[in-house]
């Protein structure tokens, strides 16, 4: 029996007990992980040079650099490596228009189930949706069609989870009041209704019937 290999996870966070915790909530999941830890944005570029990591648990805030930037950093290293983002402070608009760059975005507190629900979506997910289409591409015959539909459900993932935080941080209430928000809001929701009706379209196509 082949041996799974562990997913490897870097923790960065500029409070050693937090890693820490961040750590032992990690290894209550019933899958295993190997976990390093960085306290500094300059820890964690260091420690990609020395060994690519399957992802990044990062926290937002730090006295060294800025948690974008350091993030735009991580994706010049390795642009497949993913992201799971925590922070306290709730993400403006011109957050929103960067969430791409991470797989999740979690406000503080983070709750046990949050924390592996994203880890397992930053690990797992990207990696079926890639060997789906990496398979397709290979097929004869229909291979573009379905490798649109996998593309477009990989996108629809995406930005299903900014909506999701969206309507988490702007209920109603604060909406109404922040029209800016509201329009990227209806925007995103326009969007996912599109991909979905896009996805519906092909699989009822009678073409991708084998």
């Amino acid at each position: 029996m082949v041996q799974k290999k562990l997913k490897s996870i870097l923790i960065v966070n500029s409070e050693p007990d937090v890693a820490d915790l961040f750590a032992e909530m990690l290894l209550m999941d019933v899958d295993k992980y190997i976990i390093n830890t960085a306290y500094t944005g300059n820890d964690c570029l260091l420690e990609l040079e020395r060994e690519t990591p399957d992802m990044v648990l990062l926290d937002m805030d730090f006295m060294d650099m800025d948690g974008w930037e350091l993030i735009e950093k991580i994706k010049e290293t390795g642009p497949e490596i993913p992201v799971v983002a925590i922070t306290s402070k709730p993400p403006n608009i011109d957050d929103f228009l960067r969430l791409s760059m991470v797989s999740d975005y979690l406000m503080k507190p983070v709750t046990l189930d949050g924390l592996l629900m994203a880890v397992k979506d930053a690990l797992e997910i990207p990696c079926l949706l890639g060997e789906c289409i990496e398979a397709v591409k290979n097929c004869k015959g229909k291979e573009e069609i379905l490798y649109l539909v996998f593309s477009l459900l990989k996108q629809g993932i995406a930005d299903r989870k900014r909506f999701i935080l969206m309507r988490q941080l702007y209920p109603d209430r604060i909406l109404e009041n922040d029209p800016g928000t509201k329009l990227l809001l209806y925007n995103l929701r326009d969007k996912i209704g599109k991909t979905t009706r896009e996805i519906d379209s092909f699989k009822n196509n009678k073409v991708l019937i084998a």
